[in-house]
């Protein structure tokens, strides 16, 4: 599908496996500002994911390596996500003092009654955060363990390692923040999938969702966006950012506008970045690049 070149190098590639899809890019710091070293869109066969996991693993390693090649990439070190739905994220409370062996075992104790599998299942990280006085506040996120051994095998079989595993959310986060964008709303109009991810004011995830629409109809798309919105009304953002395969087909950002009376847009995560000057499919392929754009930022920072 689509891809270009940049000149120099970079340091992580920001790879999402979407729906149909995968998205590679890769940035730089220059003396100039931050730019694009190289990006590639690459299709993925029918039945390659399943609920977003990888299922087929060498048709997406196929693809990731035909991506990297056509990209001009640098380097085979790159950032992932998994999607914010799969992860489980909590904050708990233990007594002070404890060292890292103790708030590992106290925590997998602790996660049983938030995580709906079994705890020898998840894969578990955490950090200590502010929180209640006198206590040792720990967040943290878990998942299936599958999900990342299912990420660890399809990038070697593209000769590939995966530096870091991150959730969708927090890549969309990032390259809002990088663009001064808070109390916003990113609505992701995939083939297969929508979603949506609200921030609040501060610039922090309020909440995700996800929807497997049986039908795409904008009337189904207006409800699914209008319930989000009602979910947090007290952080109601001051905009849509549409962004997906489907961001920008049939004018749906002027439709969602005038039917939930909210400004909404097509959002383009590369603003701001210096950009090659002769590469034409680069602004068709904007709106399929923000998660991409937010995990290569974590090789910039």
């Amino acid at each position: 599908m689509f891809g270009r070149t940049g000149r120099d190098a970079g340091s992580l590639l920001g790879v999402e496996i979407a729906s149909g899809t995968v998205r590679l890019l890769q940035l730089e710091r220059r003396p100039s500002g931050l730019a694009l070293r190289g990006w590639a869109i690459e299709p993925l066969p029918p039945g390659a994911l399943a609920d977003g996991r990888v299922v087929a693993h060498e048709a997406v390693a196929d693809a990731l390596a035909r991506a990297r090649a056509r990209s001009g990439a640098s380097t085979r070190e790159a950032a992932l996500a998994v999607p914010s739905a799969a992860v489980i994220q909590h904050a708990v409370a233990m007594p002070p003092g404890l060292d890292d062996d103790e708030i590992d075992e106290r925590l997998r104790d602790e996660a049983e009654q938030f995580i709906p599998f079994a705890v020898e299942e998840a894969a578990l990280d955490y950090r200590v955060v502010p929180g209640t006085p006198g206590m040792l506040n720990v967040a943290f996120t878990a998942c299936r363990q599958e999900w990342l051994d299912s990420l660890q095998r399809v990038m070697g079989l593209a000769g590939l390692q995966a530096r870091i595993v991150d959730i969708d959310s927090h890549a969309w986060q990032r390259v809002l923040a990088r663009q001064a964008l808070a109390s916003s709303a990113v609505v992701l109009l995939e083939p297969e999938a929508w979603g949506f991810h609200g921030f609040g004011a501060d610039g922090g995830l309020a909440f995700s969702e996800r929807q497997m629409p049986l039908e795409p109809r904008l009337d189904m798309l207006v409800e699914f966006v209008d319930q989000c919105l009602l979910r947090e009304p007290g952080a109601m953002p001051d905009r849509l950012w549409l962004a997906g395969a489907h961001a920008d087909r049939d004018g749906l950002g002027g439709q969602l506008q005038r039917r939930l009376g909210i400004a909404a847009r097509v959002f383009d995560p590369l603003a701001g970045l210096l950009l090659p000057g002769n590469d034409d499919g680069l602004q068709e392929a904007a709106p399929l690049l923000g998660v991409a754009t937010g995990l290569a930022l974590r090789g910039c920072n």
